[in-house]
């Protein structure tokens, strides 16, 4: 008995003596600590939570294996040994974040989602430092299509998923935000958004979002996945989810900085002449004609010449001279200093002044609330002297939890206030009698100095602005761009509450209500010096009186000289827009699980959304901005605006009401086979007034099967997941275009020459058309995704075939209804595309990973029916549509050689005169003779990203690529150069005797009696013509080097001596350079279209980012 007791005692004391208390911190691999970890011990009840500051303490002996883990990272388990702290990092499981798809409505558990769609993290594609993350989505996700056209804050990119489903109007898929769509301040169609106008810079939908706020997108592409946005998901959606805090979390503060800065665009990367070889072409066109003296002292526009023939016209009574003696050598010697000048105009008109962006976010939990705050604040000193940028945003986020969390309620905030400056710039014109496109005033810096003669020289030997001439007035770059300034104030807040309640354990009830307020105000001042004003001013003889466009005749006395109605001040013009937007929505969600294996979700919601849009202008003649703002105005001033047509103000409102019914049903059974069924009726006030055009049902079917859950494959050591994904359904799309559900009548005044005959009258802008209705696409999608070696390889394959009916198109009429032409649901077009997404875990060992990302899309679209006739102009333009062909198809006059004078021909079809049979503005026939080039969109876009982690460094590379578009090349030639003119490398390759039209297609410099023979419109048309001809095309085909980034996270002993949390630094190269594009191309970037305005490229820059935690 006492044996037994003795060795009862023993066993209990060795018990005691190998239990003993574990302790340690849990952080992330940022090194932040992680609150509500769970800490088991392996194959007992032992368990712990990790505390607010990661640390935890637990009772284990030696040999027993500890188990941490967390949602949304790897569980790791380690064996206890003779140590008594465990300190542990714990990453990320891609895997396990991938398991959920946000649709906006509703999240949705992947493994039985039955629709095309893609995560992408924001961190993973974040190009630090640039303010618009939709730039940085570019060759990402499979089918979706982003052309950066233009770099300047607040312009959108072109972004088209799975190609534009409509033929007419805005192309871009909507833009979801925690919910919410993000209604677009103004409608930009994509014509518009090339076009450089100043709307442009309202284009992009979330411009105003703060990239450290976001935490994922999701592309939804096809209709099963899009079906629940209904009549507005036909060009797909893309779903933003922003940031928030976590439960049981310790309160936690991070900054993020990002420092940029750009290159200077250089003109070595452009084939154009330098100053020595454009004097000398304009020594030609002197001999041909050109440059007279009268022509270039007091002509509309001119350069060297001009400032040459004023110096001559110059005389000084102090010494009783000209400003250079009228002699031949002295004309020449004055030519010289201009000959060597060789301005470089990038350096005159570009800095390297940097970027900031500046972040700080406060993110806490408890069991009861989340919360997450940001405050950002973006400035950029301009990568040109024109513009400038400063953005604040701020953010929050609350959740608060009620009764076990069966009560949540969520408020969450943002604003944000933009301040920017951009060039003074006036909308583009089309002239399609000549076949060109023309703006006034342009003073692009970057189109400027492409356009520009580097013989000019923006100071003179003395150090002063030296000014030439345009616009019959004095101009120096510099000083314009300093007075003549488009300034942008804008500011964007929302609200949004809601409120989860779970009624019972299957039945949950969510209410959804969001305000949005935008206010837009952008003011272009042209001060009392700029060129703009000036040239309202520019009456110095007779001869410039009666050629000035900007003096006003009057009608009622036609024999007086045009005289100037701007005696004092300058113009400023106002223009403003807003957005007020609402929405509203109830749903309920009914889940339940029969028998362990039937899986039922039934949702149902009811949506309205309130949408109100304000534009006004209004334009101030004789606003003297250096007096306080004092206005002075000529009353001849509005009456020149008035008898030209134009409007010195406007007001117009749009309002769009939306309400929509949906209910969808997912069944899986065992989570093995999936059915989703969905179903929308919507209803707009836009849409025409009958019944059957004001409503659209839309609907979509998709299945799921989870091949890998078979038996044939449960076991399988290869296939770790093998699903089969079929659907279809119908989306639907109320277009911009479709706005005259309403008859529009405006007030007018007949042109006529007196003023007493003139009448006020009623002008019927558009006729109501009640029958008006939404665009549908009928979309076929079969998807498979194949995962091999648990998930190493994870490859996901999409075909799809779309059919879009009932699409705008333009139709002609009898004209017995009072229109000859009006918008109607006639058109239809096809597209047949096929996407692969392939992800890679190349090597995945302890202190080194690379993981790569692959993906590449291809489609094909044609339009099969289409009644509008577009014009020669807008398809050699890529604007307009013809059937056969993709929307936006590029089409070109045939080239077909010079003649014997160096003038281009072009085969216009039989009996038609090869030069003056041109019209650009011809509809009748055209296909017959114009040639067809191929897609402006790129048939295939993808991306290749390869991510290495060695310790505690990263390495990652992207590269996105594109082809199988057309590219029109910049015009270059015209039939009428001046002296500041610009010349492409090929110029010296030019016609210059007879005989060289058998060995050169470039034109020659006409003559100007050759002009004469040939007639001004012909030989203007003809050149114009050379510009839109075969001879002036180039592959789309790139592929960009588009960023690399090194990164270093600091270890926790580290970051502990320095007080800190965390603490990382990134360096990153972007845009850096072109691995393949077409040599035609001569350095223009095939993404960026040189429209001038306000309109710039996104070049390359280079980025130091600091991220801290404590």
């Amino acid at each position: 008995m006492w044996v037994l007791m003795i060795l009862l005692s023993l066993s209990t004391q060795l018990s005691m003596a190998q239990e003993r208390t574990v302790s340690g911190t849990l952080v992330d691999e940022a090194g932040l600590p992680l609150t509500g970890v769970t800490v088991r011990v392996t194959g007992t009840n032992r368990g712990v939570i990790s505390d607010f500051d990661g640390n935890y303490a637990i009772k284990a002996s030696e040999g027993e294996v500890l188990s941490f883990s967390y949602i949304g990272l790897k569980t790791v388990e380690v064996t206890v040994g003779s140590n008594d702290v465990i300190d542990v990092t714990m990453k990320e499981d891609l895997e396990a974040l991938d398991t959920v798809v946000i649709t906006g409505y509703q999240n949705i558990a992947r493994e039985i989602f039955t629709g095309a769609s893609q995560t992408v993290k924001a961190e993973e594609i974040e190009l630090a430092g640039l303010p618009d993350i939709t730039q940085s989505l570019e060759g990402r996700a499979a089918g979706v299509s982003v052309q950066n056209v233009t770099g300047t804050f607040g312009a959108a990119p072109r972004i088209t998923i799975r190609g534009s489903a409509s033929i007419l109007g805005n192309a871009d898929p909507i833009w979801i935000v925690d919910g919410v769509i993000q209604e677009q301040i103004v409608n930009v169609s994509f014509a518009d958004l090339v076009s450089g106008d100043p709307n442009t810079l309202l284009s992009s939908a979330i411009a105003g979002l703060n990239a450290n706020d976001i935490e994922s997108f999701e592309i939804l592409r096809d209709a099963s996945a899009t079906s629940l946005y209904g009549a507005r998901a036909q060009n797909g959606v893309i779903v933003i989810t922003t940031k928030s805090g976590r439960k049981d979390q310790a309160p936690t503060f991070s900054y993020n900085g990002d420092f940029l800065v750009r290159d200077r665009p250089r003109y070595a990367q452009y084939n154009l002449l330098n100053s020595q070889e454009t004097v000398s072409v304009y020594r030609e066109l002197e001999s041909k004609g050109f440059l007279q003296f009268p022509d270039v002292l007091f002509g509309r526009n001119g350069g060297i010449f001009n400032i040459r023939a004023t110096a001559i016209n110059s005389y000084n009574n102090t010494n009783g001279s000209f400003g250079i003696p009228n002699t031949p050598e002295a004309r020449n010697a004055f030519l010289q200093r201009f000959e060597l000048a060789n301005t470089d105009w990038f350096g005159e008109l570009f800095s390297t002044a940097p970027t900031q962006n500046h972040n700080i976010s406060f993110s806490s939990g408890s069991k009861s609330s989340r919360t997450y705050a940001s405050l950002g604040y973006f400035t950029d000193g301009g990568w040109t002297v024109a513009d400038r940028v400063r953005r604040i945003t701020a953010n929050f986020r609350n959740s608060f939890h009620f009764n076990d969390d069966k009560i949540v309620f969520t408020i969450l905030g943002s604003a944000n206030v933009v301040n920017q400056k951009a060039p003074g710039t006036l909308a583009r014109q089309n002239d399609t009698f000549f076949g060109a496109f023309n703006r006034e005033f342009d003073i692009n810096p970057f189109n400027y100095a492409l356009t520009t003669s580097r013989a000019l020289r923006p100071r003179d030997e003395n150090g002063n602005l030296e000014y030439y001439r345009a616009n019959w007035a004095p101009i120096n770059i510099l000083n314009e761009i300093e007075n003549n300034t488009l300034e942008i104030n804008r500011t964007d807040i929302k609200f949004q509450g809601q409120l989860k309640y779970e009624i019972n354990d299957k039945l949950t009830y969510n209410f959804l209500g969001s305000a949005r307020y935008v206010q837009n105000i952008a003011e272009n001042a042209a001060k009392a010096n700029s060129n703009r004003v000036s040239a309202y001013r520019a009456a110095e003889n007779a001869i410039v009186r009666n050629a000035n466009t900007f003096l006003f005749t009057d009608p009622d006395n036609p024999v007086a000289l045009p005289s100037v109605v701007l005696p004092v001040g300058g113009i400023l013009t106002e223009n403003k827009n807003t957005l007020t937007a609402y929405t509203f929505r109830n749903s309920l969600q009914y889940d339940t699980t029969f028998n362990d294996i039937h899986n039922l979700n039934i949702y149902f919601n009811q949506e309205y959304r309130h949408a109100d849009r304000t534009t006004s202008s209004f334009t101030g003649y004789g606003y003297q901005f250096d007096r306080g703002g004092a206005i002075f105005t000529d009353p001849d001033m509005l009456r020149k605006v008035i008898l030209e047509g134009d409007d010195y103000f406007s007001s117009q409102e749009t309002r769009s009401r939306e309400v929509s019914l949906a209910m969808q049903v997912n069944y899986d059974f065992d989570k093995k086979y999936s059915l989703s069924l969905t179903g929308n009726y919507e209803g707009s006030n836009r849409a025409g007034e009958s019944a059957s055009a004001r409503w659209l049902p839309t609907y979509s079917v998709g299945a799921r099967w989870n091949i890998h859950k078979e038996n044939f494959l449960r076991d399988s050591n290869t296939i770790s997941s093998l699903v089969f994904r079929p659907s279809y359904g119908v989306t639907g799309l109320l277009n911009d275009a479709a706005s005259n559900n309403r008859a529009v009548f405006l007030n007018s005044i007949t042109d006529r020459f007196s003023l007493g005959d003139r009448e006020n009258f009623i002008d019927i802008q558009d006729l109501e058309n009640s029958e008006l209705t939404y665009e549908q696409t009928q979309e076929l999608n079969l998807g498979l995704e194949i995962g091999l070696f648990n998930e190493r390889i994870r490859a996901i394959f999409d075909v799809y075939s779309r059919k879009g009916i009932d699409l705008l198109d333009i139709v002609r009429t009898s004209g017995i209804g009072g229109e000859f032409t009006k918008l109607g649901n006639n058109a239809e077009m096809t597209t047949n595309g096929i996407e692969l997404q392939l992800n890679t875990v190349n090597i995945n060992a302890d202190n080194f990973q690379w993981r790569s990302g692959f993906n590449i899309s291809i489609i094909d679209q044609e339009i099969t029916a289409l009644q509008q006739r577009p014009n020669v102009f807008s398809l050699v333009t890529g604007t307009g549509n013809a059937i056969g062909t993709e929307r936006n198809a590029l089409y070109s006059f045939n080239f077909d050689g010079l003649n014997e004078f160096g003038v281009p021909t072009f085969n216009l079809g039989e009996d038609v005169d090869p030069i003056s049979g041109i019209d650009f503005q011809e509809t009748e026939d055209i296909l017959d003779f114009l040639v067809y080039e191929g897609p402006t969109l790129p048939t295939i876009t993808g991306g290749l990203a390869n991510n290495f982690k060695y310790k505690n460094w990263n390495f990652s590379f992207f590269m996105s690529f594109s082809a199988g578009n057309k590219i029109r090349l910049d015009p270059a030639y015209s039939s009428t150069y001046t002296d500041l003119s610009v010349f492409p490398r090929e110029f010296v390759n030019r016609w210059q005797q007879p005989g060289d039209e058998n060995i050169t297609t470039i034109p020659a410099i006409p003559s100007q009696s050759l002009i004469q023979s040939v007639g001004n419109t012909s030989i203007t048309r003809a050149y114009n013509a050379y510009n839109y001809s075969t001879a002036r095309v180039a592959d789309g085909d790139f592929i960009r080097m588009k960023n690399i980034s090194l990164g270093y996270t600091f270890d926790g002993q580290t970051i502990k001596n320095l007080g800190l949390n965390s603490l990382r630094m990134n360096l990153q190269g972007t845009n850096l350079f072109l691995l393949y594009s077409d040599d035609k191309l001569g350095g223009q970037d095939p993404e960026f279209f040189n429209s001038g305005g306000v309109a710039s490229p996104i070049t390359r820059s280079y980025t130091f980012t600091l991220n801290v935690g404590f």
